[in-house]
């Protein structure tokens, strides 16, 4: 079973310890750089962590997938939710745990087709 940990995790909006102005309403972007644990190898997943208040202010329509919901940003709060997630992703290969995290983050890879005659599913266990 391959589990992933998070290798390191970056914000383009915002260093750490750095709090946004008002942390129960903003919208931050951060990219996850994600490996097996035990194993070589990290890929990136982007996710933006937005309050419920900016989600209520921006009325109207719009999609989910990575967004991370919170009433209030807190650095602690993104790194467990974070972990959360990536503890219930372990699966037998790399490329399964990839698939599995997509569902929530957008993957480096998403939308990519393997060359042909390859399938995401031949991925070594190691992720190679």
């Amino acid at each position: 079973m391959i589990y992933p940990e998070i290798r390191h995790i970056h914000s383009p909006d915002l260093d750490p310890p750095n709090m946004p102005e008002d942390p129960s309403d903003c919208e931050i972007s951060f990219q996850a750089f994600v490996g097996p644990k035990d194993g070589d190898g990290e890929e990136a997943f982007n996710f933006t962590v937005v309050t419920s208040a900016r989600l209520v202010r921006e009325s109207g329509a719009r999609w989910g997938r990575g967004k991370l919901i919170v009433p209030a940003f807190e650095w602690p709060a993104v790194v467990q939710a974070l972990a959360q997630l990536l503890a219930n992703c372990a699966r037998p290969t790399w490329a399964e745990v990839a698939e599995e995290l997509n569902k929530e983050l957008i993957w480096e890879f998403d939308g990519c087709k393997p060359p042909d005659g390859e399938h995401s599913d031949d991925a070594t266990e190691d992720g190679h």
